[in-house]
């Protein structure tokens, strides 16, 4: 019998885009002026803060929260994830002269392992107690590891991974990914917008499944015998 559901037990999805915006225009009737969602999603909007320092609504399976320096598009849904896609290239277009100067594509997948003994293992192999760790505290667990890698190519800039264990399936670890693209200085005031939608029309995919990918690989490299 395998000791792990290799289909997720929850998986979750946000875009961050960092830069300079007017949270009071993300209104959802905003959204539905721009086309971007229908009339039943605007009229059943759950509108929690509308302001110029904040605003913080749901509608469709997507939350839109903005922020003087950010605005995040999220979802508990994967089945919303092409939405995001959407909404995220489609507000960059339309704010071509927004200062845009990071953005981030984040999934976030939870697993459920069938034994604790599996679950050990996966802790001790990623971070190995017996090393440091067993000397100095007793009984001593992994609670977050989190990995960093440069990414080269067209839209440069670094992926982070953290697994640790899940408070969502127990036993079981979440693996959260980041992909994040830097504006190179010189574009972020003029042509940001343009080269963070360029960059998530690019990455999209791959992106997406870099949560996936390294759980596969846990589940492949750390056997349960």
């Amino acid at each position: 019998m395998p000791a792990a559901v290799r289909t997720p037990e929850s998986e979750s999805l946000d875009v961050v885009l960092v830069g300079s915006f007017n949270p009071a225009i993300f209104h959802p009737q905003w959204f539905l002026r721009q086309e971007l969602v229908g009339e039943n999603e605007a009229d059943e909007a759950k509108v929690k803060m509308v302001s110029s320092q904040i605003t913080d609504v749901q509608f469709g399976g997507v939350r839109a929260v903005c922020v003087t320096d950010r605005l995040t598009l999220s979802t508990p849904n994967v089945a919303f994830t092409e939405k995001i896609h959407d909404l995220a290239t489609a507000i960059l277009r339309l704010l071509p002269h927004t200062p845009v100067r990071a953005c981030g594509i984040n999934p976030q997948v939870h697993y459920r392992v069938q034994t604790v003994a599996y679950w050990h293992k996966i802790g001790n192999t990623l971070a190995p107690k017996n090393v440091i760790w067993n000397d100095l505290f007793p009984e001593p667990g992994m609670q977050s590891l989190t990995i960093k890698a440069p990414r080269g190519g067209v839209f440069p800039g670094e992926t982070n991974v953290t697994v640790g264990p899940s408070d969502r399936c127990k036993p079981g670890f979440f693996v959260h990914a980041n992909t994040h693209y830097d504006v190179p200085k010189a574009s972020q005031h003029m042509g940001g917008a343009s080269g963070v939608r360029d960059f998530i029309l690019a990455e999209w995919n791959k992106a997406c499944e870099q949560a996936r990918r390294v759980a596969d690989q846990i589940f492949q490299k750390i056997k349960t015998e």
